[in-house]
């Protein structure tokens, strides 16, 4: 158990060290702002909690500008802030900005103080862990969550072998980041990173995409032409929403994905490549493959390993680094100073199903920062403005307004479920056919309710 004590008043910070030292722990020491940054950047990986001072007399910051540098690197780093003349509005303010609590000096009494202490003695992430959570956050992935540091460990593991890899889980969950790094954390990383979308190839035209042409294999075909497989060569293909592939084209993977070993269209003779193939599904293929609907050879021969990815639901831990983050990265973007969510508006994040998962949020997040561009603060009330449902049959007279957004709201959600029903659940599809992006029309079917799967034939 290791504790930095941040504050100007040395005596106090004796007295403190001494209590806590009697108990078995060690305890740091900082007198000035200087000292406190430079403490938390030496230990941070080691310490279970900061006890900060407000107040830093004779210096131009104060505890709050630690606390902030704090939440904005060391994320997962407990703060608790102390101060001898506090007020409602500094605590507010002090937890708006992600301190985990706020108490006087005159209140706090030696038992309070060890009590408070000992909450945060078992509260500290292993070294490994610690270098998990690091891993994803450089791959994009924010998390914390148990669930997702197991992800990390597949993703070692199996980085480093040659098998091909099958990652599945819901929409929105960061399988394209898993993809990227399965790669890059490959020997194959100095080699191409191929992302093939799917659903995104017109039929007639798979295997010209996959495989290649040579010039007058069909109308149109005026030069040879490299397909992803030879694009991959010496890298990963990594074959995203693969569950949407029909199952006459499926057929046309089985030899090239086994033997690694192709025709271009137009030609008889093979081609060579050294691919590893990782995909991506947010379907039950072993499901696809009980009913027909994907063949078990292609099954079998794309999952020699499963890296299966939690719903954010799962984790809720995680909902307010990622919101946090987000939002960070926006006002980093924007050239704005960091802004902050309230704990109220992180618990309604937290209490939100998000059936698009991180994605829906990350647009959520979007949305609030847009329509609070100016504030300090992004309020529960600006998150009810951007998550709320439709105004419904709830009102109490028949405003000619509110009848026009009803009829709208309904509109747009039977246009949503007839494409979903057309495409067969497939989102990809049915966001083009209704002229929007993905990340909208997953917004959309959180509002409305609509689940694609039940759209989809199994």
């Amino acid at each position: 158990m290791k504790i930095l004590i941040a504050d100007d008043h040395i005596p106090y910070c004796e007295t403190v060290k001494e209590c806590l030292s009697a108990k078995g722990w060690r305890v740091l020491l900082a007198n000035t702002i200087e000292d406190a940054t430079a403490v938390i950047n030496a230990h941070h990986d080691t310490l279970n909690l900061v006890l900060l001072d407000i107040e830093f007399n004779g210096e131009q910051q104060s505890g709050m500008d630690v606390l902030a540098y704090s939440r904005k690197h060391y994320p997962l780093l407990p703060v608790v802030m102390i101060t001898g003349k506090g007020s409602l509005d500094t605590a507010v303010r002090a937890t708006k900005l992600g301190a985990e609590n706020f108490y006087e000096k005159s209140l706090m009494t030696t038992d309070r103080l060890i009590e408070l202490v000992a909450a945060y003695a078992n509260n500290k992430l292993s070294r490994n862990e610690q270098q998990l959570i690091k891993f994803l956050s450089s791959h994009g992935i924010i998390t914390q969550s148990p669930r997702m540091l197991a992800v990390a460990e597949d993703i070692l593991r199996y980085a480093r072998t040659n098998l091909n890899i099958l990652i599945s889980g819901e929409t929105g969950t960061g399988k394209g980041l898993v993809a990227k790094a399965i790669h890059t954390t490959s020997t194959r990383n100095k080699g191409p990173f191929v992302h093939v979308d799917i659903p995104n190839i017109a039929r007639e035209l798979f295997q010209s995409e996959m495989f290649g042409h040579v010039r007058g294999a069909f109308t149109g075909a005026l030069q040879d032409r490299r397909g992803y497989f030879a694009t991959a060569h010496r890298g990963t293909l990594f074959l995203d929403e693969i569950g949407e592939l029909l199952p006459d084209l499926q057929a046309c993977l089985l030899i090239p994905v086994e033997q690694k070993r192709f025709c271009r269209v137009g030609s008889t003779e093979y081609e060579e490549v050294d691919i590893r193939f990782v995909t991506a599904t947010d379907r039950d293929l072993a499901r696809m493959v009980e009913n027909g609907s994907f063949r078990e050879q292609l099954f079998y021969r794309l999952r020699d390993v499963e890296v299966m990815l939690p719903p954010l639901r799962e984790r809720p831990e995680d909902i307010p680094l990622i919101a946090q983050s987000e939002l960070c990265r926006l006002c980093r973007e924007n050239h704005q100073p960091e802004k902050a969510f309230t704990p109220g508006a992180l618990e309604l994040l937290r209490s939100l199903k998000w059936q698009g998962n991180v994605r829906e949020l990350i647009s959520t997040v979007r949305r609030c920062y847009a329509i609070a561009v100016d504030c300090e603060f992004i309020k529960e009330a600006d998150v009810v403005s951007v998550t709320q449902c439709p105004p419904s049959s709830r009102s109490t007279g028949p405003s000619p307004l509110a009848t026009l957004r009803d009829a709208a709201a309904q509109a747009e959600k039977e246009a949503i479920v007839t494409q979903l029903k057309i495409h067969k659940g497939n989102v990809t599809k049915a966001a083009a056919a209704l002229k929007i992006s993905r990340e909208s029309l997953y917004q959309k079917m959180s509002i409305y309710g609509i689940a694609p799967k039940q759209y989809r034939d199994h």
